[in-house]
């Protein structure tokens, strides 16, 4: 494929040329100093061009009175400036031949330019331009188009991709295509021919911005031929319906046309175009009617309607699909949260010296605590938190929680129990999944003691006035190891209190920003040291909740209290 010219890059001898006698008169006709005799000497000179000049005068398409004979005579009924025009319109036909570019239907592009002339003539009359004007410049304002592609012959297979866009996207694709546009092309060969400044501005400017040192008329005929170039689409487009709406809004837009005068222009160039293309000799097919235009365009609309009705019935099918998954897994996750529930201690299990609390950050908990009472009358607890969120994360918490409570009635020493528990979690768990613990077993009589801590926070053991002691992991979590050694901790509560906690609780935030820590904990244990355990373990996971009720983390709470307990210091 050639590698594409830039616009400035073109240089004259690229661009085709009409015969000079006929550039020649053209520049003539807008010469104050030359009559209609010089003028006709001019056209004399050449003898293929007033015969093309007396047939297309005396053609039912100008509706002279009379028949014209001789050139001077056609240059005098017609005048100067018809007489340009008609010529720059035969010459610019005749600038290429039908071999300059190969593998190209001339004729279907002169049937494309011959929409927007008529258009751009049947809108002359309601803006009041002049229409032969009008149609010259319509006619030629997409001449550079031609120019692109006898420049680059290897990009005439686009041209039925370009004909079927609208003339926006036909604009964008010439510049992919050639790295030019044809309006840009246009603007230069308007000024490589000397070619009136009127139609060299409608050609170069159809699409831009217009200039403001251009004259109202000129602006005026820029913008009838934008319309034209809409209008002309309309027929030739794939799109007919988005076009004709755009034809209407630019023509209300640009002259107050209404949508019903709009459409009756749309169904004119239908009906002219046969008629101008038999004046300038170029060969058109049958044209669409204005009542098949419309068709087409009703049809795609009620396409598209089809295709959004479809999409409306999809998305309904799908909100209402997405409606039944939604409400199934509430519902399971509802179950679930019953289960977790109910590995939790009731209230008919409530214990002398034992009280926890949960709290949910999400419908499941990673977390749990436990406690039952033994045959010798001493008590089993835990806490435990699981590594992540979610299902994964509250299954390894029922299974934890299962095999404490299973193992844990025959198994009184917290060390042997961690260690039975961490092989079984070792087995089966989810790579990267393990579970922090703390158990142990109290004695409510004599406040002893027996704890064993598998990679949990520290157990926090509070006296009246300050922290006793703190009682950290000395063994990695369950389900990381399978031969990881627990040991045990013995010591007498003396009357106080030994608190369990998860990570939840030190990371809710507090007002003013940061997180609560163990320095807002330990405020929080002495704040509401006075109230009964379970009112105690409320108070403190209320003051952790946010604004509204939500805690971002799960967070458990246990309290196991000394024999001389009674209230608090």
């Amino acid at each position: 494929m050639e590698e594409a010219i830039a616009v400035d890059e073109v240089r004259p001898a690229d661009l085709p040329a009409p015969p000079k006698d006929a550039i020649r008169l053209i520049q003539a006709c807008s010469r104050p100093d030359l009559d209609a005799r010089d003028l006709g000497r001019i056209v004399a000179n050449d003898p293929v061009l007033t015969a093309e000049l007396l047939r297309v005068a005396n053609s039912a398409y100008f509706g002279l009175v009379s028949q014209v004979r001789s050139v001077a005579r056609a240059v005098t009924v017609l005048g100067s400036r018809a007489l340009r025009n008609l010529v720059l319109c035969i010459a610019m036909r005749d600038a290429l031949r039908r071999d300059s570019i190969p593998g190209f239907d001339l004729d279907l592009y002169w049937e494309d330019a011959l929409r927007r002339a008529v258009s751009a003539k049947a809108l002359a009359g309601i803006v009041g331009l002049d229409p032969d004007e009008c149609f010259t410049a319509g006619l030629l304002q997409d001449f550079g188009l031609l120019v692109l592609l006898y420049i680059h012959p290897d990009q005439v297979p686009q041209w039925q991709r370009l004909a079927g866009l609208d003339p926006e996207q036909r604009l964008e694709l010439e510049a992919d295509l050639f790295h030019a546009t044809h309006d840009e092309v246009g603007y230069l060969l308007a000024s490589h021919w000397d070619l009136p400044a009127d139609l060299a501005v409608a050609m170069g400017f159809h699409h831009a911005e217009i200039p403001d040192d251009i004259s109202p008329d000129d602006a005026l005929l820029c913008k009838v031929t934008t319309c034209a170039d809409w209008m002309a689409a309309a027929y030739g487009s794939e799109d007919k319906r988005q076009v004709i709406q755009r034809c209407r809004s630019l023509l209300e837009a640009h002259f107050d046309i209404a949508a019903d005068t709009a459409d009756r222009l749309l169904q004119q160039v239908s009906l002219d175009v046969q008629e101008a293309a038999s004046v300038l000799g170029i060969r058109v097919g049958e044209q669409l009617g204005f009542e098949e235009l419309m068709r087409e365009a009703n049809l795609r609309l009620a396409q598209d309607n089809l295709s959004y009705q479809e999409l409306t019935w999809r998305l309904e099918k799908a909100l209402a699909e997405r409606d039944r998954f939604a409400a199934r897994l509430r519902r399971e996750l509802e179950l679930a949260r019953e289960v977790q529930r109910s590995l939790l201690p009731g209230e008919a299990e409530q214990l002398p010296g034992v009280v926890g609390l949960n709290v949910s950050a999400r419908e499941v908990s990673g977390d749990f605590y436990d406690f039952f009472p033994l045959p010798d009358g001493r008590i089993a607890f835990c806490l435990a938190d699981v590594s992540g969120k979610g299902m994964n994360a509250a299954l390894l918490m029922a299974k934890t929680a299962s095999l404490f409570r299973c193992l844990g009635r025959g198994v009184h020493d917290p060390a042997k129990l961690l260690s039975m528990l961490n092989r079984e979690i070792a087995e089966t768990s989810i790579r990267g999944m393990f579970v922090t613990m703390v158990a142990g077993v109290s004695d409510p009589h004599t406040g002893e003691v027996v704890l064993a801590n598998a990679g949990h926070l520290p157990a926090l053991h509070m006296g009246c006035a300050a922290v006793v002691a703190e009682y950290g992991a000395q063994s990695p979590p369950l389900g990381i190891s399978p031969e990881a050694g627990f040991s045990n901790e013995a010591f007498n509560l003396d009357g106080g209190c030994l608190y369990l906690y998860t990570d939840g609780l030190l990371e809710a935030p507090v007002e003013g920003g940061g997180r609560l820590e163990q320095a807002g904990l330990l405020r929080l244990l002495h704040e509401y040291a006075h109230l009964p355990p379970a009112e105690r373990v409320r108070s403190v996971a209320d003051a952790a909740r946010a604004a509204d009720g939500t805690v971002e983390d799960d967070l458990t709470l246990v309290v196991v209290e000394g024999n001389e307990r009674h209230g608090m210091c």
